[in-house]
């Protein structure tokens, strides 16, 4: 008996419900079924309310329940049953599933992979607005003050969700560049953030002009490498229009309080950074850093006694009109100095971190 071909997913996120339109219609065609969820009653009834439908029109419709749990969490739990549903009916050569606004595509993917095997992961394509994209990345407005989060635990902002729904995908569709007078640069932007996506403008009614769906570009442990953790293979592009890219390294450690101090002038100019840290005072710890817009986000990583290489500082960041020299000058007075390295007891160093770490 012929082994059944696998089901090609496409999943469509994006900030704008009213910009991914047009480029859902451009996703289908009449061998496509589509999964769309939508939040809109999540705050009011604490449901994300879900429906299919193809050529044909609309096949069905529910909700996913939530209350105060996490959004994202409960949508990924319950989609597996419903897109395992679907593809056992094998009436349809195409699934597109639409997320969320506020939803990211990596843990989707994720869950995907390991757990549904009759599908394959095909394209992650994003919708970004060329009008508002360096505001949507500059800022620090939390999604829930836009009342966009997904249940009361998210405290993501804006451009958190931005950055991680563009870092994760094969295809950005770049809406509004007619109205946008930096066009180019966003599209600089973009390819700075993640190099490995494919930039299609829109055209003047937002529909996509080149593919979006279907392309087979979505390779799960290149864009899982991508989001992760910066490497030295990682490809930076060059700086171009504005947008600039930087990567800074040490093999000495942070001092935890210089770094505390230092932190609005790291972030200054910007959109986005990522990387790992070693903090003097928690010497075997590796340290997540993330920024977004104005927030820093530091996390615990494991051990450094857990990888394959020595205690580091690594961050790569992205920004308009950013200086490198200034950012480098600033991370560097932030590291222990050859006589602090050589005499301090570095655990006994005051712990600004201590309540996120």
């Amino acid at each position: 008996m012929a082994t059944r071909a696998k089901t090609p997913l496409s999943l469509l996120v994006g900030l704008s419900r009213t910009l991914r339109e047009p480029v859902l219609a451009a996703m289908t065609d009449a061998t496509t079924v589509v999964v769309a969820v939508d939040q809109d009653e999540l705050a009011r009834r604490g449901v994300l309310s879900w429906r299919v439908q193809d050529s044909s029109g609309p096949i069905d419709a529910g909700d996913f329940e939530v209350g105060d749990d996490c959004g994202a969490c409960q949508l990924i739990e319950s989609l597996v049953p419903l897109l395992g549903t679907l593809v056992e009916r094998a009436r349809w050569d195409h699934v597109v599933l639409v997320a969320p606004p506020a939803m990211e595509a990596r843990p989707i993917v994720a869950t995907l992979v390991s757990e549904l095997p009759e599908l394959v992961v095909d394209t992650v394509t994003c919708v970004v607005d060329a009008v508002l994209l360096v505001e949507q990345l500059s800022g620090d407005e939390l999604l829930a003050e836009r009342g966009l989060a997904l249940g009361l635990p998210d405290r993501r902002n804006v451009a958190e969700l931005t950055a991680r729904q563009i870092e994760y995908a094969d295809v950005c569709v770049l809406a509004n560049a007619h109205r946008s007078a930096t066009s180019e640069r966003v599209h600089n932007l973009l390819i700075h953030l993640n190099p490995r996506t494919t930039v299609v403008d829109a055209d003047l009614v937002g529909v996509p002009t080149g593919p979006v769906a279907r392309t087979g570009r979505f390779h799960f442990a290149a864009a899982e490498a991508w989001a992760g953790e910066p490497s030295s293979t990682d490809r930076v592009q060059p700086s171009a229009d504005g947008v600039t890219t930087v990567w800074w390294r040490s093999t000495r450690p942070l001092h935890p309080t210089r770094l505390n101090d230092a932190l609005e002038a790291i972030v200054n100019g910007v959109v986005r950074s990522r990387g790992v840290v070693w903090l003097a005072n928690r010497p075997t710890q590796r340290v997540r850093w993330e920024s977004a817009g104005c927030s820093v986000s530091l996390g615990t990583l494991g051990e450094w006694s857990e990888t394959d290489h020595l205690a580091e500082c690594t961050v790569v960041a992205t920004g308009m009109g950013l200086d490198p020299a200034r950012l480098q000058s600033i991370l560097d007075a932030c590291l222990l100095t050859e006589s602090e390295l050589a005499s301090l007891d570095w655990k006994d160093l005051e712990d600004p971190f201590g309540g996120v770490l």
